[in-house]
């Protein structure tokens, strides 16, 4: 199989978050910190739907956790820079 896939564990950093579009799709967002000592690599998780619902009861600041998903490229047109974030696939915590 070939694609975009990324797997990683982090420690979130800020409280998730759960918006409900205009069209009624909710949207968790939150942000990891996955980098190794001395190295930050903070990323932007995103997850749609009925498993962001599900998700967001078993995350809190600060809780490691286990993110499957792809990668998706940004683009911020008044700052003209591009970044990345994960859409998450699956959610899970780490002990």
């Amino acid at each position: 199989m070939t694609g975009n896939r990324i797997e990683l564990e982090g420690r979130l950093l800020d409280q998730p978050e759960v918006r409900i579009t205009p069209a009624g799709t909710p949207v968790l967002r939150f942000t990891v910190e996955c980098g190794a000592t001395g190295e930050e690599l903070r990323l932007g998780i995103v997850m749609t739907g009925e498993s962001a619902l599900t998700a967001k009861p078993l995350l809190e600041r600060g809780r490691l956790v286990k993110v499957t998903g792809r990668m998706r490229a940004l683009k911020r047109s008044l700052k003209k820079e591009s970044g990345f974030e994960v859409v998450a696939e699956s959610i899970d915590r780490s002990e």
